[in-house]
């Protein structure tokens, strides 16, 4: 009998990898869950901050309140708190690329100054410094566990904004995605995201239910109206060119808001920035009100006001006002350096440009549309078009948009041709060396790790446990 032919017989042992990953799961496993149980605490704060702080406005017209937070921030950047300033997705990128660049009390200023900025009316949101905070938060425990090298470092970055971003919207899946793609204009960092989202979950959890045990409420989505859509075939003209509006209306965002930031630069000393900024702002705003009236303020981050156009129509000439108010008094202030971040901005303009698209094209389908819009306009303005996507659909549990949302977030991304809000974006990882982050595989050859250290010994034992730190 001829001899059976064994050279394609794969051994049974071949399909574990069990050391490789028991040593993965032990090194970062009990670290996201560290970093996400720590950045929903965090989250749950700065919630707190801002609702106390808005409380403490209340009684001050919506047209000038926004100057006191304007001062705040100028104040603290004058003392040397540069940190502060803008958004907190571009610092937190900067970061990312460069981890010592991290100061130290940039959490703790970061989360007073935009509670205030916010409090006080000024047309801007907390995702974006709630990233910063988490970067901050993940840096500082990546620190206190051992890790000193950057590429470890950044593995940390990476879980805390992750974390950070989905205690606070609402979307653990989307946040994780979030993290790892907007360093990154048409590019994203996926090796860490295991970890990412378990530290996503961790802070989603903890936020949720502290937050809501402590208010009361039985959830805490940002959006509270029911939207739903049915796709055909034949809408797909009206929905491309619905994200070829959306990735238009991000452009001027963008140009918006960068053309102010170089004519403040040149003009004006940087603490004078926030100052005339949220005056221009509290002009806007003024004007908004006018026309609009006070309960269809573009002050603040505006959900409440999102909220409550899904479920009651104004006319189309309203929702063109509340659209260009928001995003040029958002412009002034981020461009102002007031602390404060532009995705609650973006998701205001997406939100209204979706409105007036449901108006004249679908009346009976208002709240789908906003829902497309806020993702359309959101993913041109931080080229983020996966994350995005899922983080919609996550938070506005409309998931029978799932093809419409793809399809306006693909055109807008595309139109928007890399435009960002961010400054430090890259528009990919081609510059960047092998070992820039973390290798995903610990099972390195000791060799070439000694050979590489240069005075950081990295130490594997016979067993489980490994020990990777700079001595």
């Amino acid at each position: 009998m001829a001899e059976k032919k064994i050279e394609n017989v794969i051994p049974l042992k071949d399909l574990f990898h069990i050391s490789h990953f028991l040593r993965f799961y032990k090194l970062y496993v009990p670290a996201s869950i560290l970093v996400g149980l720590v950045c929903g605490l965090f989250m749950v704060a700065f919630q707190l901050m801002i609702e106390a702080t808005i409380f403490a406005f209340s009684s001050l017209p919506i047209f000038l309140a926004p100057l006191i937070g304007g001062a705040f921030s100028g104040l603290l950047i004058y003392f040397g708190r540069n940190e502060i300033q803008g958004s907190g997705i571009s610092k937190a990128i900067e970061i990312t690329h460069k981890p010592s660049a991290l100061r130290k009390g940039t959490t703790i200023t970061k989360m007073i100054a935009t509670s205030v900025s916010i409090g006080t009316g000024n047309p801007v949101g907390r995702e974006g410094p709630a990233v910063l905070i988490g970067a901050g938060v993940g840096s500082q425990i990546g620190h206190r566990l051992g890790f000193k090298d950057p590429s470890h470092l950044r593995v940390f970055l990476m879980m805390g904004s992750a974390a950070a971003t989905a205690g606070i919207y609402g979307a653990p899946l989307g946040g994780a995605l979030f993290a790892t793609e907007a360093p990154y204009k048409r590019d994203a960092r996926l090796g860490y995201f295991v970890p990412t989202v378990i530290a996503a979950i961790t802070s989603f959890i903890v936020f949720s239910g502290i937050y809501s045990y402590i208010t009361q409420t039985g959830s805490s989505h940002l959006f509270t109206f029911q939207a739903s859509y049915q796709f055909t075939l034949g809408e797909t003209p009206l929905l491309i060119f619905f994200g070829l509006i959306a990735g238009l209306v991000s452009i001027l965002f963008a140009v918006s808001l960068m053309a102010t930031r170089n004519f403040f630069t040149m003009k004006l000393p940087d603490w004078a920035d926030p100052i005339f900024g949220s005056l221009l702002a509290c002009v806007v705003i003024f004007f908004a009100v006018l026309v609009a009236g006070p309960s269809l303020t573009i002050a603040g981050m505006g959900y409440e006001v999102i909220n409550f156009l899904a479920e009651n129509p104004q006319p189309i000439i309203i929702l063109v006002i509340l659209l260009f108010s928001k995003l040029f008094a958002s412009s002034f202030v981020v461009a102002g350096r007031v602390s404060g971040g532009v995705l609650a901005s973006s998701l205001f303009v997406g939100a209204m440009l979706g409105s007036i698209f449901g108006e004249i094209f679908h009346p009976e389908n208002v709240a789908a549309f906003m829902v497309l819009g806020m993702g359309a306009v959101l993913a041109a303005t931080t080229n983020t078009p996966v994350a995005t996507c899922v983080m919609m659909l996550e938070m506005s549990l409309s998931f029978d948009l799932v093809i419409p949302l793809a399809i306006c977030i693909t055109v807008s991304y595309l139109v928007s041709a890399g435009t960002s809000l961010y400054e430090g974006q890259k528009i990919s990882r081609a510059d960047e060396s092998v070992d820039f982050y973390a290798s995903v595989n610990v099972l390195r050859d000791r060799k070439v790790d000694l050979r590489k250290s240069k005075g950081t010994e990295n130490i594997f034992d016979s067993d489980l446990n490994i020990i990777d730190r700079e001595l």
